[in-house]
């Protein structure tokens, strides 16, 4: 088996502004959500939500029901749960963060959106103040103040007022009795200072509107980020299993009990090549037959599938990078100006790409790769644009 991949295409552009970090979700309904960041490489930079009812080949208007999409799930009549990524100490309850979450039916756009109040109880992980935030310079806007201002009971509240906790959700899937179990990344209390993330495992039974921490998948000190990024699917077997970004090398892990107890991860590898699968952003997907296929990036952009379904037979590297400098060579953009990548492991993502991957499946073994460009050339003639590509694979 191996990819074939069509030619990447630009589907959203802009010459004036920035695009950053695509993900996207395939809705019950059968239309893909794409959510893609339209502010700096930054703390609260918002994002905006792109509707396709045509498998990606055309795109509806924008949509924001929270500020910043942390992460999304489908529930079988329609309903579309979205989370924020930022969650404020509760002054009132002790390990209780609350942010914004949405309900809503993308198929009904004139439909009313349920917008309400998602609250995460996570004793294991420190609140980490506002002003921590503010000497990095990130600054939240309008849309959080008005949380920020209702959770900690003030009119006007100052960076030192607020703390913001909980976990940064990153995967979300549904058990068969419609419990929903997430993972989620933040700094643990037993952590000595803020530099090695912890990631954990929450667990909701009211559709989104309380996560309760079921279990700490995976924390250590020796790697340079922790455990943060992870990808959450549910195998054939129904064991849980996760692809994990430590700042290195990526690790996976399974649960044999939904998410309560957790093996101890290991370096993801592949059994048909020597690459080390790093470094950001992992997204997995199951196929109906069971086979994964995972993207991840940084440097560049990669695909690799496993058919055994298990986890360990992943194999068939596939250059998303190198495809897509092939097809700027094709399409006349002088050497120069092509994407050069992470070269050297110094990140240059600002003019070039973020390399965070989004991955759809759109049908038997084929799926819909998404990646952010920055300052890209499509072809000779053409102005230099922040956008998202897509490019459409095939598994055969």
């Amino acid at each position: 088996m191996k990819f074939v991949a069509e030619r990447p295409v630009t589907i959203h552009s802009v010459r004036y502004d920035t695009r950053w970090f695509p993900f996207v979700f395939k809705h019950t309904d059968g239309s893909l959500l794409l959510y893609i960041e339209c502010g700096y490489d930054a703390h609260f930079s918002p994002f905006f939500r792109l509707r396709s009812t045509d498998n990606g080949k055309t795109w509806e208007h924008p949509v924001a029901n929270v500020p910043r999409v942390s992460t999304v799930h489908s529930f079988k009549d329609n309903t579309l749960f979205e989370m924020d990524t930022y969650a404020v100490q509760d002054a009132k309850e002790k390990d209780a963060y609350i942010t914004y979450g949405a309900w809503s039916n993308p198929g009904k756009p004139n439909g009313i959106v349920k917008k309400d109040f998602v609250k995460i109880y996570a004793p294991s992980f420190k609140p980490v103040s506002l002003e921590i935030f503010q000497k990095h310079g990130a600054y939240p806007t309008y849309p959080w103040w008005e949380l920020f201002n209702l959770v900690t009971g003030k009119q006007e509240a100052g960076a030192s007022d607020v703390f913001l906790g909980g976990v940064y959700f990153t995967s979300i899937i549904e058990l068969e009795d419609e419990t929903l179990i997430g993972l989620g990344y933040w700094y643990p209390k037993k952590a000595p200072e803020l530099s090695k993330y912890a990631l954990g495992c929450f667990e909701s039974k009211d559709r989104g509107k309380t996560w309760m921490e079921k279990s700490i998948v995976a924390y250590a000190r020796n790697f340079s980020e922790g455990y943060c990024e992870a990808t959450l699917v549910q195998l054939k077997d129904k064991r849980l299993y996760t692809v994990i970004r430590t700042g290195d090398y990526l690790y996976h892990t399974y649960s044999h009990d939904n998410g309560l107890t957790w093996k101890k991860p290991t370096q993801l590898t592949l059994v048909d090549s020597d690459i080390q699968p790093q470094k950001v952003w992992p997204v997995c997907k199951v196929l109906d037959d069971g086979t994964l296929v995972l993207v991840y990036g940084r440097p560049g952009k990669h695909i690799i599938f496993d058919p055994s379904g298990t986890g360990t037979q992943w194999q068939g590297h596939f250059d998303l990078q190198e495809w897509e400098l092939d097809t700027q060579r094709l399409m006349g953009v002088p050497e120069h100006s092509r994407l050069r990548g992470d070269t050297g492991n110094k990140c240059i993502r600002y003019w070039d790409s973020g390399d965070y991957l989004g991955l759809v499946v759109i049908g038997t073994n084929e799926m819909l790769v998404f990646y952010d460009v920055q300052n890209f050339v499509e072809h000779w003639n053409a102005y230099p644009v922040s956008g998202i590509r897509m490019v459409k694979l095939r598994l055969e």
